[in-house]
Order: structure tokens, then sequence, then C-alpha cells
């Protein structure tokens, strides 16, 4: 399916949801609902995959109303974290932090033998278990409830996009909204929560669902004495979700 298509389709899912969001009153410190667009090179992957965070770190106002559509821009133009205008005032800069740095690895791990595909390569997407924040970090638990169709829809959203590889890059902090919506049930890769594989009894994530912490905290910390475990998780993802096809090849 076509690039256009797909964006289509979520186009439809999103003007539901907003209609039913914007129906609420909500403060300027909530910001906008984080709302997928597709690029042209996701669709021509071999590994198609969908990375999952945990929430925006702001992303306009909810109060504000912004259409779909405008959203579907802004996530274009956001374009991954690649030199783009983030709207701070700053100059166009290329976002290089352990989330976007681990998204661009695994990626190229999947999709290297592409000839065209570089790390640079807009082949993936990007989104979040909670679709908005609160002053730019996770919104409270009665915000959260008050936008529980948020987290219902990505489950939608994966069924329209049918991504091949599903990361959750979450942590535990959101396992109670994971579980509700998904039910997964989870396969310890790596011990102490660095990498577990979830399946589904409905299908509703593809076989290949990986799910651990947040690249940041895969860094560790000398502080908290927290061993540097981001390399090892990459390479045991890439493991899981790619060698045995490779190799089949």
């Amino acid at each position: 399916m076509t690039a256009q298509a797909l964006n289509a389709q979520l186009l439809e899912l999103y003007h539901n949801y907003t209609k039913s969001i914007y129906a609420q009153t909500w403060e300027d410190n909530v910001s906008a609902p984080l709302l997928m667009h597709v690029f042209d090179e996701y669709c021509a992957m071999e590994n198609k995959i969908l990375f999952v965070g945990q929430e925006t770190h702001s992303w306009g106002q909810m109060n504000l109303k912004p259409k779909p559509e405008d959203l579907l821009i802004k996530y274009r133009e956001f374009n991954l974290g690649k030199p783009a205008d983030y709207g701070d005032g700053k100059p166009l800069r290329y976002l290089r932090s352990p989330f976007w740095n681990f998204n661009r690895s695994v990626f190229y791990q999947g999709n290297w033998q592409n000839s065209e595909v570089t790390n640079k390569t807009n082949g993936f997407l990007w989104t979040n278990i909670s679709k908005f924040d609160c002053n730019s970090t996770t919104p409270s638990q009665d915000l959260q409830d008050r936008n529980e169709e948020g987290f219902e829809l990505l489950k939608a959203e994966i069924a329209i996009l049918k991504p091949d590889v599903v990361v959750f890059l979450t942590g535990s902090k959101y396992d109670g909204r994971i579980d509700k919506v998904f039910n997964p049930v989870r396969e310890t890769i790596l011990p102490d929560g660095y990498l577990y594989q979830l399946s589904t009894v409905d299908g509703s994530l593809p076989p290949r669902t990986f799910q651990t912490k947040h690249p940041r905290t895969l860094l560790g910390s000398r502080r908290n004495k927290m061993p540097n475990r981001y390399r090892e998780v990459v390479e045991k993802v890439r493991e899981c979700a790619f060698d045995e096809l490779i190799n089949k090849k």
C-alpha cells in the first residue's frame, strides 16, 4: 500500500479521535496530540519498524484544537529528528539524543541490505504510547484517564500501518496502559526489564515486538551505579528481529 493511501486512512482515524478529544476542555499546558505522517520510504522498506516512546516534549497546544491535517504536517516537518526547525528559535539542527540514535541504529540494522538506505533515511515511524504531554513531561493520571482514547489509538494505528517490527522504548512507566490496550505476554530476553519480546493472542502486535527501557536509561549512570546496556540492547534487538531473516537469504 502507498504512503498516500496509509495517510488517508490515518487521517480519517485522526478526525474521529480529535473530534472526540477536542470536545473536552484542556489547560494550555497540555500538548496537542502526536499524529503520524507516513513517509514514502516506509512503504519501500523490507522491515517496516514503528518505535513507540513515552510522551512528547511539547507539541503545540491541545486547547487550540489544531486540525489533524496541520498535525500531520508538523510531524512531517519534524523530519524524524533530522535537520529541521523545532520552533524554539534555534537554527536548523539534527537531533542526536540517545532516543533518536537508538531508532536510527535499529532501523539501519534491519534495512541495510537495501543499498539506498542509510541511517538518515525516513524509513521508519515514531509515535508515543501517550499521545500528549503536560508541561513537556508525563501527564498526570487524571489527564491520562481523560485521554484514554489516545492510548487506544495506537492499536488502530498499528492495524493500518502493519509494521513488521514494533519497539516500545517505554521502560515500565506505561505498562498498565500497554497491558490494558494489548494484554501482551512478555518473554524475557534480557533480565531486569532491559528487553522483552511481546506477543498477543489477537495479533494486534506483530510477532517481532519488543519492549525495552528508554535509551537514555540504557546508557546507565555512574551516580546510580547503573551499567551501560545501550549497545547490548541494540545488538540483541537486531539478533532477535532481523538475523534469522537475513541468514535465510
